[in-house]
């Protein structure tokens, strides 16, 4: 790759997980000494998301845009995808006034009766996600699909919160992006792909099917995961540009950091066909087709670059189950399905679930217990709120 700018270094810096304050010396490889997931602290969802909205009125948003962005976080730490929530706020932190323009203004560039590319111009990508979802439900409700495609827009939290968005409407809801390159193609030496999630939510019974997951073997934020809390990386996740595993967290992070092809993570399947790595590799190549292709922006490979920097790309989608006949009939079969499926013979010590269940079971925990919150994460959120004089006390005591 290329020699970074400051801010590209600050923003990988961010992006490990460092505290951004406005004296201190950054070191992205730094770890502090392992915290179990365990260990970490509860907090107030409600408090944490008046904090957040706080937040973002200090950088210049309307309080309706701060609640918009907290409540796609707080999805996420509430569901339990710990990788996209509250943790992800240190690299908002980084972005904003350079890849994230805190006055962007989205333009509708295409609109049909069941279609919509929007060029986000640097908004935040929460923003955009939702309007752009929103949109899709509002087509749909009139022609049974709604299609939506945004360009130039930033990192936009779980797909799944946008998925769910439909699925709370009793309406079928996808949602995908792409992302930075950090993920090698299969057998190549430069990283050229990016995480690029598909998210899935269709109404079901005691709660919708939810499927969330990267087309990578594993989201970049579970790597900076197992390096906070000083994990050996698990399998093939991370591998140097000779193909090898690599299986120390922390140096697999700093390599991930470095953009200097040093280490990428493999699709999902791993790094070879014999276990599937094509499979992979092919859908994060349909995530490229639905976000950049058709919206005319920038694939992975370009995401990082110009001035201002191109912005990543996203893709929603809703359908109205009444284009297959009877909305409830169809949902009813689908609980059934499900069902048959949790009752099936599991192996000594194991339940069988389906996709959904462990975020149905979190989103119960948490919303009784409070949000477990990493104490770097803690240290970022609390850093940031003191360098634009925003009160974090009461919500991060």
């Amino acid at each position: 790759m290329m020699n970074q700018s400051g801010t590209e270094v600050l923003e990988r810096e961010a992006e490990a997980g460092e505290t951004v304050g406005a004296s201190s010396a950054l070191d992205p490889f730094a770890m502090e000494a392992a915290e179990s997931a365990e260990a970490r602290r509860r907090y107030d969802p409600a408090k944490l998301r008046e904090l957040v909205a706080d937040i973002m009125v200090a950088w210049g948003y309307t309080r309706a845009e701060g609640y918009t962005v907290a409540d796609v976080l707080g999805f996420a730490d509430l569901h339990g995808i710990d990788s996209h929530g509250l943790q992800r706020f240190q690299l908002y932190a980084s972005q904003m006034g350079n890849k994230i323009d805190p006055h962007g203004k989205a333009e509708i560039l295409l609109d049909t009766p069941v279609s919509r590319i929007i060029d986000g111009h640097r908004r935040m990508g929460q923003l955009n996600g939702v309007d752009a979802m929103n949109a899709c439900i509002e087509k749909a409700r009139t022609t049974g699909i709604g299609i939506a495609s945004v360009r130039r827009s930033c990192h936009y939290g779980a797909a799944g919160y946008y998925a769910s968005m439909a699925a709370k409407q009793g309406l079928i809801g996808i949602s995908m992006t792409n992302t930075e390159p950090i993920v090698l193609p299969l057998y190549a030496r430069q990283i050229f792909l990016g995480t690029n999630p598909i998210a899935v939510a269709i109404p079901a019974d005691p709660h919708p099917f939810f499927f969330d997951a990267s087309t990578s073997v594993v989201a970049y934020g579970k790597v900076e995961l197992y390096a906070k809390q000083g994990k050996e990386l698990p399998g093939t996740w991370v591998v140097d540009p000779e193909n090898r595993p690599l299986t120390d967290s922390a140096d697999a992070l700093a390599r991930l950091l470095r953009y200097n092809n040093e280490a990428g993570i493999v699709p999902v399947g791993g790094n070879t066909e014999y276990t599937g790595g094509h499979k992979g590799y092919g859908f994060s190549m349909l995530v490229e087709f639905f976000t950049a292709i058709v919206s005319g922006g920038a694939t992975t490979d370009r995401t990082a670059q110009g001035d201002p920097v191109n912005g990543i790309c996203h893709a929603f989608m809703a359908i109205d189950p009444k284009i297959y006949g009877d909305p409830e009939a169809v949902k009813a079969r689908f609980s059934e399905y499900l069902d048959e499926v949790r009752a099936l013979p599991a192996v000594p010590g194991r339940k069988v679930l389906v996709h959904g269940d462990k975020e149905a079971a979190a989103l119960s925990d948490r919303e009784a217990s409070g949000v477990p919150l990493y104490h770097k994460t803690v240290s970022e959120l609390r850093a940031i709120a003191d360098g634009l004089g925003v009160d974090w006390r009461g919500a991060l005591d």
